[in-house]
């Protein structure tokens, strides 16, 4: 019986699409002088934003990409977030049915508050985890372990739901079951050879009935 749910915030809970292309956008063109591919940088979803960023250009250019990144975020972020479909509906029945809900994230905690707030669900979780939380965050299972001890429920009770394969590892490193969105921006090929989860979600209301037959 699931007892509690980790979830991720991008891709999962809120659609930053908007936000996070608007930003990779100028800021790679104001650093590089062009917009850089953006599939490359759709593969290290799920990972800190400097862990992305330097991967793909390297420290120097990485770096300075992620400060005017972060910059172009903090004007504009407010008013690009966007919610998925029926989250908020899903949260309140979770919510109801008295399962603690938490957040773990590879963007800062502040940024992710900011962005629940925005969304109006900041109020349905125990605990939000950011990658400023932890010393080695996702794929590594820390902040999983850290939101099963906010949680206080067992790894084998509680469902990791997310849109990257790197939520996906951190949640069955801790022991948790998993469950990845299907409206993932992540090649379902690539994510395979990652990692398998244990249940795929069409939508956010799948993981109702899933809940209950667990």
């Amino acid at each position: 019986m699931t007892k509690g749910i980790i979830f991720d915030f991008d891709g999962t809970l809120a659609n930053t699409l908007p936000v996070i292309f608007a930003c990779y956008d100028y800021s790679t063109e104001k650093i590089l002088g062009r917009k850089a591919d953006r599939a490359p940088f759709i593969e290290t979803f799920g990972q800190p934003l400097y862990v992305c960023l330097t991967s793909i250009f390297g420290v120097e250019a990485g770096s300075r990409i992620c400060d005017e990144y972060r910059a172009y975020q903090d004007l504009h972020h407010d008013e690009l977030i966007r919610p998925f479909p029926h989250v908020k509906e899903t949260l309140e029945q979770i919510r109801a049915a008295g399962i603690p809900m938490a957040v773990v994230t590879s963007k800062s905690t502040a940024t992710c508050l900011r962005g629940a707030r925005c969304l109006g669900i900041e109020t349905y979780f125990s605990a939000v985890i950011g990658a400023d939380a932890v010393t080695r965050p996702k794929p590594d299972a820390e902040p999983t372990r850290m939101a099963l001890e906010k949680l206080g429920t067992l790894p084998e009770e509680t469902l990791c739901v997310g849109d990257a394969p790197y939520d996906m590892l951190s949640g069955k490193a801790a022991g948790c079951q998993t469950a990845a969105v299907e409206y993932t921006q992540f090649d379902r090929t690539k994510f395979a050879e990652i990692v398998t989860p244990d249940y795929w979600l069409p939508d956010m209301p799948a993981l109702l009935p899933l809940l209950k037959n667990q």
